[in-house]
Protein backbone atom coordinates (compact mmCIF):
# COMPACT_ATOMS: atom_id res chain seq x y z
CA UNK A 1 0.00 0.00 0.00
CA UNK A 2 2.27 2.44 -1.38
CA UNK A 3 2.05 5.11 -4.34
CA UNK A 4 4.81 4.31 -7.27
CA UNK A 5 7.53 6.39 -6.87
CA UNK A 6 8.17 8.96 -9.28
CA UNK A 7 11.47 8.54 -11.16
CA UNK A 8 13.38 10.08 -13.73
CA UNK A 9 12.28 6.89 -15.71
CA UNK A 10 8.84 6.39 -14.31
CA UNK A 11 9.37 3.54 -13.67
CA UNK A 12 -15.93 -11.76 9.04
CA UNK A 13 -45.19 -36.98 33.23
CA UNK A 14 -45.30 -33.98 34.15
CA UNK A 15 -46.92 -37.42 35.11
CA UNK A 16 -49.16 -36.64 37.30
CA UNK A 17 -49.39 -39.81 38.92
CA UNK A 18 -52.75 -41.37 37.32
CA UNK A 19 -54.27 -40.77 41.17
CA UNK A 20 -53.14 -43.87 42.42
CA UNK A 21 -56.09 -45.04 43.41
CA UNK A 22 -58.05 -47.64 42.85
CA UNK A 23 -60.73 -47.71 44.66
CA UNK A 24 -63.60 -50.01 43.79
CA UNK A 25 -66.83 -47.75 45.24
CA UNK A 26 -69.54 -50.50 46.14
CA UNK A 27 -72.93 -49.49 47.33
CA UNK A 28 -74.48 -51.57 50.08
CA UNK A 29 -78.31 -51.53 50.76
CA UNK A 30 -79.15 -53.04 53.69
CA UNK A 31 -82.55 -52.41 55.79
CA UNK A 32 -82.82 -49.50 54.35
CA UNK A 33 -79.51 -48.17 55.86
CA UNK A 34 -77.28 -47.26 53.78
CA UNK A 35 -73.96 -47.69 53.96
CA UNK A 36 -70.43 -47.54 51.93
CA UNK A 37 -67.23 -48.51 52.61
CA UNK A 38 -64.45 -49.47 50.19
CA UNK A 39 -62.85 -52.75 49.67
CA UNK A 40 -59.49 -53.01 49.43
CA UNK A 41 -57.46 -56.43 48.64
CA UNK A 42 -56.84 -57.27 52.28
CA UNK A 43 -60.36 -56.30 53.35
CA UNK A 44 -58.92 -53.24 55.52
CA UNK A 45 -60.12 -49.50 55.37
CA UNK A 46 -57.52 -47.49 53.82
CA UNK A 47 -57.34 -43.70 53.78
CA UNK A 48 -58.17 -42.43 50.34
CA UNK A 49 -53.91 -41.57 49.09
CA UNK A 50 -53.47 -38.20 48.34
CA UNK A 51 -52.79 -37.23 44.58
CA UNK A 52 -49.17 -36.70 44.11
CA UNK A 53 -48.51 -33.40 43.05
CA UNK A 54 -45.30 -32.80 40.49
CA UNK A 55 -42.67 -30.22 42.34
CA UNK A 56 -42.99 -27.36 40.06
CA UNK A 57 -39.52 -27.39 37.90
CA UNK A 58 -37.22 -24.45 39.04
CA UNK A 59 -36.79 -21.80 36.70
CA UNK A 60 -33.45 -22.10 34.99
CA UNK A 61 -31.64 -18.94 34.66
CA UNK A 62 -30.80 -17.75 31.08
CA UNK A 63 -27.52 -17.71 29.90
CA UNK A 64 -26.79 -15.50 27.03
CA UNK A 65 -24.66 -17.10 24.23
CA UNK A 66 -20.93 -16.35 23.85
CA UNK A 67 -19.71 -13.02 22.00
CA UNK A 68 -18.53 -13.92 18.91
CA UNK A 69 -14.89 -13.63 18.67
CA UNK A 70 -13.11 -11.36 16.55
CA UNK A 71 -10.68 -12.46 13.62
CA UNK A 72 -7.74 -10.70 13.70
CA UNK A 73 -8.08 -8.74 10.66
CA UNK A 74 -10.66 -6.93 12.30
CA UNK A 75 -8.11 -4.80 13.93
CA UNK A 76 -7.39 -3.03 10.63
CA UNK A 77 -10.62 -1.44 10.60
CA UNK A 78 -10.79 1.78 11.37
CA UNK A 79 -8.81 5.73 11.12
CA UNK A 80 -5.22 5.58 11.12
CA UNK A 81 -2.08 8.25 11.04
CA UNK A 82 1.18 7.13 9.45
CA UNK A 83 4.13 7.91 12.09
CA UNK A 84 6.98 6.52 10.15
CA UNK A 85 7.19 5.49 6.78
CA UNK A 86 11.04 4.04 4.76
CA UNK A 87 11.05 2.82 1.52
CA UNK A 88 13.76 2.24 -0.74
CA UNK A 89 13.23 4.36 -4.43
CA UNK A 90 15.03 3.80 -7.47
CA UNK A 91 16.17 6.83 -9.59
CA UNK A 92 18.36 7.68 -12.44
CA UNK A 93 21.46 8.27 -9.76
CA UNK A 94 20.84 4.99 -7.90
CA UNK A 95 19.10 3.39 -4.93
CA UNK A 96 17.48 6.40 -2.95
CA UNK A 97 16.13 5.59 0.84
CA UNK A 98 13.07 8.04 1.62
CA UNK A 99 11.51 8.76 4.82
CA UNK A 100 8.27 10.03 6.39
CA UNK A 101 5.29 10.37 7.54
CA UNK A 102 1.94 12.01 7.68
CA UNK A 103 -0.67 10.15 5.24
CA UNK A 104 -4.38 9.90 6.89
CA UNK A 105 -6.38 6.43 5.85
CA UNK A 106 -8.91 4.00 7.16
CA UNK A 107 -9.45 0.53 6.42
CA UNK A 108 -13.37 0.53 6.33
CA UNK A 109 -15.52 -2.43 7.26
CA UNK A 110 -17.07 -2.27 3.44
CA UNK A 111 -13.75 -3.80 2.35
CA UNK A 112 -12.55 -0.28 1.19
CA UNK A 113 -9.40 1.16 1.97
CA UNK A 114 -9.40 5.39 1.59
CA UNK A 115 -6.27 7.46 1.71
CA UNK A 116 -5.47 11.30 1.82
CA UNK A 117 -1.37 12.12 1.18
CA UNK A 118 -0.27 15.62 1.64
CA UNK A 119 3.02 14.03 2.51
CA UNK A 120 7.00 14.83 1.58
CA UNK A 121 9.26 11.73 1.39
CA UNK A 122 12.79 12.85 1.76
CA UNK A 123 16.41 11.06 1.46
CA UNK A 124 20.05 11.95 0.01
CA UNK A 125 22.50 10.07 -2.06
CA UNK A 126 25.65 11.76 -2.74
CA UNK A 127 25.49 14.52 -1.31
CA UNK A 128 22.09 15.46 -3.39
CA UNK A 129 18.89 15.99 -1.32
CA UNK A 130 15.53 14.15 -3.20
CA UNK A 131 11.75 15.04 -2.48
CA UNK A 132 9.15 13.20 -3.24
CA UNK A 133 5.83 14.87 -2.60
CA UNK A 134 2.73 13.21 -3.11
CA UNK A 135 -0.56 14.96 -2.79
CA UNK A 136 -4.23 13.21 -3.60
CA UNK A 137 -6.57 10.96 -2.88
CA UNK A 138 -6.45 7.40 -3.21
CA UNK A 139 -9.29 4.31 -2.67
CA UNK A 140 -9.22 0.95 -3.41
CA UNK A 141 -10.46 -2.35 -2.65
CA UNK A 142 -8.96 -4.61 -0.08
CA UNK A 143 -9.23 -7.84 1.35
CA UNK A 144 -7.38 -9.17 4.71
CA UNK A 145 -6.71 -12.37 6.90
CA UNK A 146 -4.72 -12.61 9.61
CA UNK A 147 -1.24 -12.28 8.29
CA UNK A 148 -1.43 -10.81 4.83
CA UNK A 149 -3.81 -7.63 3.34
CA UNK A 150 -4.33 -8.08 -0.64
CA UNK A 151 -5.42 -4.93 -2.60
CA UNK A 152 -7.44 -4.28 -6.17
CA UNK A 153 -9.20 -1.73 -8.12
CA UNK A 154 -7.31 1.53 -7.38
CA UNK A 155 -8.46 4.82 -7.89
CA UNK A 156 -6.73 7.80 -7.22
CA UNK A 157 -6.36 11.44 -8.20
CA UNK A 158 -3.55 14.01 -7.65
CA UNK A 159 0.43 13.78 -8.14
CA UNK A 160 3.72 12.98 -7.14
CA UNK A 161 6.42 14.96 -8.02
CA UNK A 162 9.91 14.25 -7.60
CA UNK A 163 12.43 17.38 -6.07
CA UNK A 164 16.26 17.23 -6.48
CA UNK A 165 18.07 20.10 -4.80
CA UNK A 166 15.02 22.01 -4.58
CA UNK A 167 14.00 21.87 -8.72
CA UNK A 168 11.43 20.15 -10.00
CA UNK A 169 12.45 17.30 -12.11
CA UNK A 170 9.13 15.84 -13.52
CA UNK A 171 5.79 15.30 -12.03
CA UNK A 172 3.27 12.46 -12.51
CA UNK A 173 -0.07 11.45 -11.77
CA UNK A 174 -0.45 9.61 -8.36
CA UNK A 175 -0.66 6.20 -8.78
CA UNK A 176 -0.80 3.14 -6.05
CA UNK A 177 1.16 -0.10 -5.78
CA UNK A 178 -1.44 -3.12 -4.86
CA UNK A 179 1.15 -5.87 -4.39
CA UNK A 180 0.12 -7.27 -0.76
CA UNK A 181 1.45 -5.92 2.52
CA UNK A 182 2.00 -8.21 5.64
CA UNK A 183 0.49 -6.54 8.38
CA UNK A 184 0.50 -6.55 12.31
CA UNK A 185 -1.89 -5.17 14.00
CA UNK A 186 -2.88 -4.58 18.08
CA UNK A 187 -4.83 -2.45 19.92
CA UNK A 188 -4.21 1.21 18.25
CA UNK A 189 -0.52 0.15 16.69
CA UNK A 190 -0.35 -1.06 12.95
CA UNK A 191 2.88 -2.08 11.11
CA UNK A 192 2.69 -2.50 6.98
CA UNK A 193 5.52 -4.28 5.38
CA UNK A 194 5.71 -4.30 1.71
CA UNK A 195 7.99 -5.95 -1.23
CA UNK A 196 10.29 -2.56 -0.35
CA UNK A 197 8.74 -0.48 2.10
CA UNK A 198 7.60 -0.26 5.87
CA UNK A 199 4.97 1.83 7.69
CA UNK A 200 4.11 2.49 11.59
CA UNK A 201 0.82 4.04 12.35
CA UNK A 202 -1.37 5.12 15.16
CA UNK A 203 -5.25 4.43 15.12
CA UNK A 204 -7.43 7.76 15.25
CA UNK A 205 -9.79 7.90 18.46
CA UNK A 206 -12.49 9.77 18.31
CA UNK A 207 -12.57 12.78 20.68
CA UNK A 208 -12.71 12.04 24.49
CA UNK A 209 -11.44 8.60 23.42
CA UNK A 210 -7.63 8.61 24.67
CA UNK A 211 -5.26 10.55 22.31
Amino acid sequence: MQPNQPRRDWTVPIVVGVIALVCVLVLCLAGGAAGYYFLSRDGSDPSPSPSPVAAAASPQPSVAPPAPSKAPQDCLIGDWLETSYTTNAEFLAGTVQLTGKGVRFSYGADGVLRMVYNTTRTGTRDGDKYQVIHKGNVTMNYVADDKTINYSSPKTTGTSTLKINGSTEGSQKLTMSVNPDSYSCKGDELRLFGEDYAMEAKRVLPPGQGV
